[in-house]
Formats: C-alpha cells, structure tokens, sequence
C-alpha cells in the first residue's frame, strides 16, 4: 500500500512539470525591453511645433543677450578688417546656450561651430571686406529682419511642414496669407534632431 501511494505521488509530480513546460511554452514570457516603440506622427510634430514656438518667443524678447558677445574683431582695429573669430569668446556665447536656450541642441552647436570655422578662414583670404563673412543676417531668423516679424509671420502661418525620419525632422513653414509677406514664399526651414528623447533644433535655414 506504502509503495503504491509513492508511485501514485510520482506520477502526479511528473504531470504537473509536463503541465508546467506545455504552459510556459505556450506562453512565453515577454520581455518588455526589447518591445519597439512604435512611432507617432501626431505627436512628434506637436513636439517639434511646440519647440520650435518656445524658441521663437524668448528670441524675440531676448535676442539682445546673444549680440552682447564679441564673436569676431579686427586684426589691427576694433571693427574693420582683416577680421578673426574670437574662438574664447565663441566658447562663452555657446555655454551660454547650453545652460539658457534648451530649444538648441548639440548638433546645433556643431553645424554653428563649423560656419564659424569657415568664416574665419574666408577671413583669412578676403582681408578687406568690410562686411565680415557670416555676419550680415541674423543666423536665428535667417534673414535681415526684426525677430518680431518673424515670429508674427510663424503664429499666422498655417503651412507648416513637419517630416519625421527617425531621429531627425525637417520643417518648413510658408509665408501667411498677409499683405506683409510674400505669398507662396518660405518663411523659414528648420532642422531638427532628437538628443535623449527630445526634440532639439539643429539647424535654422539652409533649404531655402
């Protein structure tokens, strides 16, 4: 009787681990890192509007604190040529970027570092133009105009177009339909890049 009852429990023992293998094989664990996230158009381009627009706000109320810096002087006087960049002073305009304007990021930085780069070797070689390469727009609205019209121009505009590609975005923003701008024009092209998950600008102008 003993012995039947050990040979009774076995068996029952070894159903339930074959019960347990068809279950877990069956339903296999998934392992939620490795899930793709699945992107979202809708989102992304709100992200990216909305960066876009808290630039755009605070440059225009607060642009004055990016001309405070003394990117480039003459070689013998102050304000003619030749000219060169001040590369000490390029470096605490671009802190102050990092530590104020979070719409601007790294790649941004990068793509500025490399237009100044070239300026100062135009420099270089055009040693007696007055105007100093580079310098003759605003390299934040990509023009000659007031910060605030270009702002107006952006809250009237209703042609914006936002295309994700992965990590990176391009945008273009028409001209409103307003006696103040040129209908059918570009008002401005912005490039964009995710860095740790956020939307950041990495580039003003360009694809004009």
């Amino acid at each position: 009787m003993k012995q039947a009852i050990i040979f009774i429990s076995f068996i029952t023992i070894v159903a339930g681990c074959n019960n347990n293998k068809e279950k877990n094989e069956k339903d296999p664990i998934t392992d939620v890192s490795t899930t793709a996230v699945t992107p979202d158009p809708a989102k992304d381009s709100a992200a990216i509007r909305a960066v876009i627009l808290d630039f755009y706000n605070w440059y225009t109320k607060e642009y004055k604190q990016l001309m405070g810096y003394n990117l480039y002087s003459g070689l013998k006087k102050q304000d003619a040529p030749p000219y060169k960049i001040n590369w000490d002073e390029v470096k605490k305009y671009q802190q102050f970027i990092r530590s104020s304007i979070p719409q601007l990021g790294e790649e941004f930085l990068k793509n500025q570092e490399k237009m100044l780069q070239q300026a100062d070797s135009v420099f270089k070689v055009d040693t007696e133009d007055d105007i100093p390469y580079g310098f003759d727009y605003d390299w934040y609205t990509s023009s000659q105009e007031e910060p605030s019209y270009l702002l107006n121009g952006i809250n009237k505009s209703g042609k914006w177009i936002i295309t994700v590609k992965g990590e990176e975005a391009s945008v273009e923003i028409g001209a409103p339909d307003d006696k103040d701008y040129l209908a059918g024009s570009l008002l401005l092209y912005v490039g964009m890049k995710k860095e740790n998950g956020q939307w950041k600008i990495a580039r003003i102008g360009g694809n004009e």
